[in-house]
């Protein structure tokens, strides 16, 4: 009888819901995902009494209040709403497409009270780079903002307690390519997980002896103590990785 392979991939194209992880081996994240759906608001606000919460829109246009303050969020743009602040989806526009993430997975919900009918009066935003004591919004796509570890404890612009987060667009095949053999290397960690979700394009991995490729549509979950490298992309390539929970200090080479 094979052994289970080290590695969970999870497809989340046209699937709105829960997605990741569907175990219980750990309650470090939780990954949602909408599918093109109609706009909507949720029916209250709520805060996390120690998550934080990430919201990454991929089509479409969503409203939050957050802490009392209207914020806008448009495709390829990031929000984190930190622990114990209050907020809510409002409205949206378009076939919304995005992402939720958790961490801790922690059942923390809280509920913070009804949505106002009368919302507080829209600012003029002139930069998409906003952030508060309440957390920050990031437009991925702006330069300094891609291919880099964004979010985490080695991040000194925005600064994360749970998890490291790096939102990846590689256009080119030049730039897809570029590295890749020479400075990627066997590696494991020591307790954290890490997650790769494809938008756009193919990414490889070699787990272990064997080569994984990553489709669009598709999240990969390599857990603690397995070895791993990548091993290619292919470009046009879009999508982002994170590790939770946050930290540099677990990484072993080989």
């Amino acid at each position: 009888m094979n052994d289970p392979a080290p590695y969970i991939l999870y497809p989340f194209a046209g699937r709105s819901g829960h997605i990741a992880p569907t175990h219980t081996s750990h309650q470090l994240v939780t990954i949602g995902h909408t599918a093109s759906v109609a706009p909507w608001k949720d029916p209250g606000i709520h805060s996390h009494g120690q998550s934080e919460e990430y919201y990454l829109l991929v089509h479409g246009g969503l409203l939050l209040l957050v802490d009392r303050t209207l914020v806008t969020l448009k495709p390829q743009e990031m929000l984190m709403v930190r622990p114990k602040v209050p907020h809510a989806i409002v409205a949206g526009t378009g076939a919304i497409e995005h992402f939720g993430i958790r961490a801790p997975a922690s059942n923390d919900k809280l509920p913070a009270g009804e949505i106002p009918q009368s919302l507080p009066a829209a600012t003029q935003e002139q930069e998409r780079e906003m952030r508060s004591t309440w957390g920050c919004r990031v437009p991925l796509q702006a330069a300094g903002n891609q291919n880099c570890w964004l979010f985490g404890v080695g991040s000194v612009r925005f600064p994360s307690a749970q998890l490291t987060f790096a939102y990846l667009n590689f256009p080119t095949v030049e730039e897809a390519s570029a590295g890749i053999g020479t400075r990627h290397r066997l590696h494991l960690h020591k307790r954290s997980w890490e997650y790769y979700v494809v938008l756009q394009g193919t990414k490889t991995l070699q787990i272990e002896d064997a080569l994984v490729e990553i489709k669009p549509g598709e999240i990969l979950e390599v857990p603690p103590q397995v070895k791993h490298t990548l091993y290619g992309r292919q470009a046009p390539y879009e999508g982002f990785t994170f590790r939770v929970p946050a930290g540099f200090d677990d990484k072993v080479e080989y």
